[in-house]
């Protein structure tokens, strides 16, 4: 099977710089296949002009099938030559592909009706956080990989929607787990919590403990950076789902353990279910929209410490 002809434009628009590195690699590969980039790959900043953009897409290829122009930050430059990017489009070079990098792509434009015309628009905006665990499947398949759902889960809410670590810690699981097609919750807790700082998990375990003391400790260990809040509720948040899951399961007269990892310490099991009895369903759904409350608050602006300080007693209490 013959790979498809590549479209006269591409306009990758979003905010995370790891999507649009992502495609644009991916593109300017499947374009140029073994050919030398540094001989038909062209690339132009914010303050480009037009003629010297379309020149280069109108130069025959060297030693390729086709030219790629990147143009990038090409806000100021699509909104400067609107009107003759469109009428461009009308009969494009067969030289060349044009590919614009934008932040933003309104939908209500001449110009986009016509790149959805004859050409592509990829969105690179990151994740919502709800769609973060489909983008962590998706991605483990690039990597060769299945991932349970709870363990995409988990990564997501440890690291949050910072793709390119995200990629990075999905690399080292396909590794660690070797012949293994899935990756299993079990190794996102083994390896992931390695690169997570001390207190990863210790935070968690004061919570099933009810240690206020221990809790507050351990969350001082994980606050020593900007945005580590962030981290810290999400590793909170699979907690409290797991919790929630299991409290359930023992309403209806099954094993609650069932959402814990198959190897568990029996201690740290116990514990687990001592919980469950000291919390019952009303109170971890109250900790839960704390939780909410906590991650709204200090999105809104609310002080980071103070606003977990009071999250993980109430969690304890």
């Amino acid at each position: 099977m013959t790979s498809a002809p590549p479209r006269p434009v591409y306009v990758l628009h979003g905010n995370d710089s790891f999507l649009r590195d992502e495609s644009r690699h991916r593109i300017v590969a499947e374009i140029i296949g073994p050919a030398d980039p540094q001989v038909c790959v062209s690339s132009f900043d914010a303050d480009a002009q037009l003629a010297e953009v379309l020149d280069e897409l109108r130069t025959l290829p060297f030693l390729a099938p086709c030219r790629v122009v990147i143009v990038r930050d090409a806000d100021a430059f699509v909104s400067a030559y609107r009107d003759a990017i469109e009428k461009y489009l009308e009969a494009p070079a067969h030289s060349g592909t044009l590919m614009l990098l934008v932040s933003s792509w309104p939908n209500n434009t001449r110009l986009y009706k016509a790149v959805a015309k004859v050409g592509q628009a990829i969105d690179c905006s990151v994740p919502k956080n709800h769609d973060l665990p489909r983008w962590i499947v998706e991605a483990a398949g690039r990597h060769g990989k299945k991932i349970d759902r709870e363990a995409a889960e988990l990564l997501a809410d440890w690291i949050g929607p910072d793709l390119a670590t995200l990629d990075g810690e999905l690399e080292k699981l396909s590794i660690f787990v070797g012949g293994r097609a899935t990756i299993a919750v079990q190794d996102v807790s083994a390896l992931v919590a390695v690169t997570a700082g001390p207190g990863a998990f210790d935070l968690t375990n004061a919570i099933v403990a009810g240690s206020a003391k221990d809790a507050l400790t351990a969350l001082g260990g994980m606050l020593v950076a900007k945005g580590e809040e962030f981290r810290a509720l999400g590793m909170i948040a699979s907690h409290l789902r797991k919790s929630l899951l299991a409290q359930q399961l023992r309403s209806t007269g099954k094993s609650p353990d069932a959402v814990l990892p198959p190897r568990i310490p029996p201690d740290a099991k116990n514990a687990f279910l001592a919980m469950l009895v000291r919390r019952p369903l009303r109170k971890l759904q109250a900790d839960f929209r704390r939780l909410l409350k906590a991650d709204l608050g200090m999105k809104s602006g609310a002080d980071p410490l103070g606003t977990m300080q009071e999250l993980v007693v109430g969690l304890c209490t």
